[in-house]
């Protein structure tokens, strides 16, 4: 019973330190239990060939190190404002868990060099969420499609400027968030809903070059 005690202590602590773990030095129990503990708060990994230049030092060094300890999350993630702040705090909980008990259980965790880190932010912010700009965008608070997005979209990170994407890479970037939203178990609009949403975007994305 003590064993069981400790076991879920060490846990719940990894869970608090956040991320899915799939460090490949760590227990394939231990590593499951994690994944499904954190599978509704963290959105599932971008596969790496669609990171922005992906074959650039920037994108390696994301996909080195921050599936050490969860998925590959994409530049879009945060905004460029957002990303040093959870980058620090990543590199953070990069040397908590390097040493210690953390490192026996997880296997090593390498945290990048100062010039890496710096390749790093700049790569992030580079391709980082850009903020829609409520001035430019009336209809976003006048319209029910922009409400729509509004509501349905800061639910889970910055709302995007409709000019990041074209029409039609809407399409494919509003499937992979319903796809998002269900894993984390979000509830995801109606079809009517998510039709007005894309229209609203599409309406308003950068014309193809």
């Amino acid at each position: 019973m003590q064993l069981r005690r400790s076991y879920f202590f060490i846990a719940g602590a990894l869970l608090l330190l956040g991320g899915v773990i799939t460090a490949s030095g760590m227990s394939g129990g231990m590593r499951g239990m994690m994944q499904d503990g954190m599978q509704e708060i963290l959105p599932p990994g971008l596969p790496p060939e669609l990171l922005p230049e992906a074959q650039s030092t920037g994108a390696k060094l994301l996909q080195r190190y921050c599936t050490q300890c969860h998925l590959l999350p994409g530049p879009g993630r945060h905004t460029t404002e957002e990303w040093p702040a959870v980058l620090a705090r990543m590199l953070k909980r990069m040397d908590h868990m390097s040493g210690g008990m953390m490192s026996m259980m997880m296997g090593r965790i390498d945290t990048p060099s100062i010039a890496e880190q710096r390749t790093l932010r700049d790569y992030l912010q580079r391709h980082a969420q850009k903020a829609i700009d409520p001035a430019q965008f009336p209809a976003l608070d006048n319209t029910a499609a922009g409400q729509a997005f509004a509501a349905t979209c800061s639910r889970c990170h910055a709302l995007p400027d409709p000019r990041q994407h074209t029409a039609i890479e809407w399409i494919g970037v509003e499937g992979r968030m319903q796809r998002n939203m269900n894993i984390m178990g979000r509830s995801i609009p109606d079809e009517a809903t998510l039709q007005q949403i894309l229209m609203f975007l599409q309406e308003r994305a950068r014309t193809e070059e």
